[in-house]
């Protein structure tokens, strides 16, 4: 037992002096860091990360080749994609893009997110291999959080071609999402439809106001596609007027009725009906209730039901260049096919003030004019 108790005490003793050993070494390594002398700092511990990542720095700072330093804590880190990345961007600018291509992939391979991923999307785009591009694109993107733009531009650099891009972007909601509403911001209307339709199939109640935003662009943009994205968001195929009983408050969107704000000027929904009402400080000429229509070439008549209360003129619905007075209960028009606009008008008679009343629209319906 004293020979064992002698060996534990000379063991402890040792490992003691070793402690304090390391403790003088770490405090002469940190006098010198502190004191800016990153490189003695590096000799006395010439394995501390935090020492090593300030040389480097440094060390570009200054103009000079940092490869080593950085090679150095790639070996010391073998799960850091960071220092890899560096090492191939680096050997990429100095014009070799083999190595280049060895490290960003050794960086994808110690870390499966982002960054490495988007660096290699990166590194083929600007070397053209396209095949490459697209893989390590869609890589990145399955992996993608925050603000994608970066990414869905890249790809519009990279091909014109809206099927293909499309084929890089995952299965994934909030990425089709997000590109959805990059091609939105871009208005890239052409593309709209086919991730509208991918988007659509993941059935989220949530992405509703996305694809009514893009029925209106469509519509906007006098695009047939817009009757489509308008299906895909749950409502009926649009063809004469939309909603002509107001059985459904009106969505101000798409194939919808739509009113602006304005002054003087107030809408109220009813049972199967919708009022608007003038207080007298309307401009003189105002848009009070418009839709859009989409009708096959032909000849059409426009009925309607209004009651009014002390709204006696100035209010008529204009269609394809024709008109006629709210009173009438009629209007005949011609279509070319496509969109038209449908619209209920105020115009202050020349010579009468504006108009203070209301007036309630119910049973607006659209019929071919047989002859």
């Amino acid at each position: 037992m004293y020979y064992i108790s002698r060996i534990f005490g000379v063991l402890a003793l040792t490992a003691l002096g070793a402690a304090m050993w390391f403790a003088v070494v770490l405090g002469r390594a940190d006098a010198y860091f502190r004191k800016g002398a990153v490189a003695r700092a590096i000799e006395v511990t010439p394995r501390k990360i935090d020492y090593l990542a300030l040389r480097a720095l440094q060390l570009d700072y200054e103009g000079q080749d940092s490869s080593a330093v950085t090679k150095r804590i790639a070996e010391l880190t073998p799960l850091a994609s960071a220092p890899r990345i560096k090492l191939g961007l680096a050997a990429e600018l100095a014009g070799d893009p083999s190595n280049a291509e060895r490290w960003l992939l050794d960086a994808a391979r110690v870390d499966r997110q982002f960054e490495p991923k988007w660096t290699l999307a990166n590194f083929y785009f600007r070397a053209g291999n396209t095949p490459e591009f697209w893989k390590w694109m869609r890589a990145a993107l399955t992996v993608s959080y925050g603000d994608r733009s970066p990414a869905f531009e890249l790809c519009w650099r990279a091909s014109n071609d809206a099927v293909e891009i499309l084929g890089a972007i995952p299965e994934q909601h909030d990425v089709l999402a997000a590109y959805l509403g990059f091609l939105s911001q871009t208005n890239r209307t052409a593309a709209m439809t086919t991730a509208a339709r991918r988007l659509a199939a993941l059935h989220e109640k949530a992405d509703l106001p996305l694809f009514y935003g893009i029925c209106d662009q469509l519509v906007a943009a006098r695009d047939t596609s817009a009757a489509d994205v308008w299906q895909l968001a749950g409502e009926a195929a649009p063809h004469g007027v939309f909603n002509g009983s107001f059985e459904a408050a009106p969505r101000n969107h798409g194939f919808d009725w739509r009113f602006a704000e304005t002054a003087g000027v107030a809408h109220v929904d009813l049972s199967q009906a919708h009022r608007i009402v003038l207080n007298g400080r309307q401009p003189e000429s105002a848009v009070l209730l418009a839709q859009t229509l989409n009708l096959a070439p032909g000849r059409y008549q426009l009925h309607w039901n209004a009651r009014t209360s002390d709204l006696n003129n100035g209010l008529e619905w204009r269609v394809s260049g024709a008109r006629a007075a709210l009173n009438s209960g009629e209007l005949s028009f011609s279509a070319h096919g496509g969109f038209i606009e449908l619209q209920l008008v105020y115009q202050r008679p020349l010579g009468e003030p504006r108009a203070e009343g209301s007036v309630e629209l119910r049973g607006i319906e659209i019929v071919e004019d047989r002859p």
